[in-house]
């Protein structure tokens, strides 16, 4: 995606918040919280309630009863958080969607930061940033836990991503009219979806980071990575050899990259079912 982009249309946001939520009545109030927070007061929130049979609804719905101009809940048939982010999109106003799921938080300088980039950066198509993990109770566990090298992860990074996934997809902000351009997120995807959505971005536009840790990673037992890491290397896997069929002289040219790739995928299975097993 190359040209220029305006900011937002009038009386429009500048950015849209979509936060897809299943079950999320415990943190999603701290969530939203943590957007309306931020430094700058041009954002929407478009909460997509995805059929949820806990009290998620009624929190949603008191907290868009606080700010009904700018916080607005959509409920909708159970369908997956990738129908979900779809559907938050198809009706948020803003020029610049960002994604938080419903257990995060953001620093309060997140957005500006953020909006800064684009400013500078017209062409930009994505922005993403670091991360700090915290716990149920909104304590930090660690900081600051990615590490950026600005020659792999900055501009054309698809070479990188493809063997990689860097890119936590709560930090992402990227432009309305490139996610339409590659078509939002993948329903057949239930848990790689980031990885399979950030790829085709990534082969469209550049992409740009900022290093400070803006998105808290809220770490717990219900944390899809450790109930279904196996469904999401069976993902990951077919979102992987999907791209190899498209260009198998790429995935020759990185053999060890791609073998690696699978490794740490293996290896990460093997330690979830060793501390399944150990509680």
């Amino acid at each position: 995606m190359n040209g220029t982009m305006a900011l937002g249309p009038a009386n429009a946001p500048l950015v849209s918040v979509i936060i897809p939520v299943y079950n999320g009545e415990r943190y999603i109030g701290r969530t939203i919280a943590s957007v309306a927070a931020q430094t700058v007061p041009d954002w929407e929130i478009i909460a997509v309630n995805d059929g949820s049979p806990d009290g998620s609804l009624a929190v949603l719905e008191e907290e868009a009863r606080r700010d009904p101009g700018r916080i607005h809940v959509i409920s909708v048939a159970n369908g997956g958080v990738s129908r979900a982010r779809n559907t938050g999109v198809a009706n948020a106003r803003g020029t610049l969607i960002a994604f938080i799921d419903q257990d995060d938080l953001w620093a309060p300088e997140k957005l500006e930061k953020q909006l800064a980039q684009f400013s500078a950066t017209p062409s930009l198509g994505l922005s993403f940033t670091n991360e700090s993990v915290i716990d149920a109770r909104d304590a930090l566990v660690r900081n600051k836990v990615l590490k950026f090298d600005p020659t792999t992860c900055r501009g054309m990074v698809f070479s990188h991503l493809v063997f990689d996934n860097f890119i936590p997809v709560s930090s992402v902000m990227i432009r309305k009219d490139l996610f339409s351009a590659i078509g939002g997120f993948d329903p057949q995807f239930a848990f790689a979806e980031d990885y399979d959505f950030l790829l085709r971005a990534a082969r469209e536009a550049p992409f740009d980071f900022l290093d400070d840790p803006l998105l808290l990673y809220r770490e717990h037992g219900e944390n899809y990575t450790y109930r279904k890491i196996d469904i999401i290397t069976r993902e990951s896997f077919a979102i992987l050899d999907a791209w190899k069929a498209k260009d198998p002289a790429f995935f020759r040219n990185n053999a060890l990259k791609y073998w690696l790739f699978k490794l740490k995928f293996w290896y990460l299975n093997f330690r979830v079912q060793v501390k399944k097993a150990t509680g």
